[in-house]
């Protein structure tokens, strides 16, 4: 099974988010973490206090990992100041 096809998660209840937004979250997340490591690195500041980082917590290019973390986070307030950093790939996204 290759690690890509593997997908674990923690999922809130009673959040009234609607089923199909959250399968394409978790959809365009996937695609997003499928993309090169080149493209991903745009968004690997080393400032943690950046409102948009992408990380990992193994080092991909040398580590043979089973088990590891990989995270993006998007901040959203205020969305008009943050909406242009987001990433522009997977280009059908967000």
């Amino acid at each position: 099974m290759s690690a890509k096809n593997l997908v674990s998660s923690k999922y809130l209840v009673n959040h009234d988010i609607p089923k199909d937004v959250i399968e394409s979250l978790i959809d365009v997340s996937k695609r997003f973490f499928e993309l090169q490591f080149e493209e991903r690195s745009k968004y690997m500041p080393t400032d943690m206090r950046s409102p948009v980082r992408c990380g990992t917590s193994s080092n991909q290019n040398k580590d043979d990992v089973f088990c590891w973390r990989d995270f993006l986070k998007l901040s959203c307030q205020p969305l008009s100041d943050v909406l242009p950093l987001w990433p522009s790939s997977p280009l059908d996204q967000w």
